[in-house]
């Protein structure tokens, strides 16, 4: 007896592809065709090819600018992803510190990365935010708006203190999901913690911190 496909659930996915057409194609399409034109204005347009990139490719302030871009990603990600999971490790699994801690953690998600930058702006200034006036206080000349690297250092830390905590829930979920069996096997043998977080809890954890290496890579080269 031959099975019988139904091809009509195909038709249940169509409103998905419908929507992801208009919110990411279409504009999609619609940068790629500006890329290749310029203007005068009066929305009149005429075809200048691949003269941006090629502008774009032999600029030094463009690769400059990139290589700043990687050094600030990779900085990110050596902070953020050991952090993580150190937090992680310590966060407990039961009782009410549970609810607690993932609250805490998520709080600084739910603000959004432009009201981020307005706090740390007012919070890093010398005159009336606690972080500026502190620091100087200490005897630090610190100003992030005329010492490049205040400025990267605030960046960083901003940068550190909303977004470490997607790293905390990837890796927390990861760990919480490994079944108790293993930790039981591994006290029999008498393991020790880095015997276990090396072979136990981080191999369990590697696609959890894959996504999160990627979403935080892709959100701190946007900066």
């Amino acid at each position: 007896m031959e099975k019988t496909w139904n091809n009509k659930a195909w038709f249940l996915v169509l409103p998905v592809l419908v929507l992801v057409a208009f919110s990411a194609v279409i504009p999609l399409m619609t940068v790629v065709n500006y890329s290749v034109q310029d203007t005068f204005g009066n929305n009149v347009f005429f075809w200048a090819g691949t003269e941006w990139f090629e502008e774009l490719l032999s600029s030094d302030r463009f690769w400059e600018a990139m290589v700043r871009n990687l050094i600030f990603s990779f900085i990110i990600l050596i902070i953020e992803v050991p952090l993580g999971i150190f937090i992680a490790l310590n966060m407990p699994k039961k009782g009410w510190g549970v609810p607690v801690c993932l609250v805490l953690m998520a709080l600084p998600l739910l603000i959004p990365w432009n009201v981020v930058g307005t706090i740390w702006q007012v919070f890093g200034r010398n005159d009336i935010g606690l972080l500026g006036y502190y620091v100087n206080a200490l005897g630090i000349d610190y100003n992030y708006v005329q010492d490049p690297i205040d400025a990267w250092v605030t960046v960083i830390i901003m940068d550190v203190w909303h977004w470490t905590s997607l790293v905390v829930l990837l890796c927390y979920a990861g760990l919480v999901s490994i079944p108790d069996a293993f930790y039981q096997a591994a006290k029999i043998d008498g393991a020790s913690r880095w015997a276990v977080f090396r072979y136990i809890q981080l191999p369990k954890m590697q696609r959890v911190l894959l996504i999160a290496v990627l979403l935080r890579f892709m959100y701190s080269f946007m900066i």
